[in-house]
């Protein structure tokens, strides 16, 4: 798992629609400001927080590879 892919796809995730639409996409890059502000504000919440991410896709991977 590339740890620097999950961080850079998370806002993506939140987003509830495709991005193809005006309002979908200016919903992605909100979330991408917010999220980069959680980063530069508290690094510390925002590292236990995209570990714990980590860690669940890791976990996910293992159960759909056996």
């Amino acid at each position: 798992m590339n740890a620097d892919r999950v961080k850079r796809k998370l806002p993506s995730l939140l987003v509830d629609e495709s991005t193809t639409r005006k309002k979908s996409w200016n919903s992605l890059m909100r979330y991408r400001y917010r999220f980069t502000q959680f980063k530069k504000r508290q690094p510390d919440k925002f590292n236990t927080l995209t570990n714990r991410i980590i860690v669940a896709l890791d976990e996910l991977e293992k159960a759909v590879n056996e």
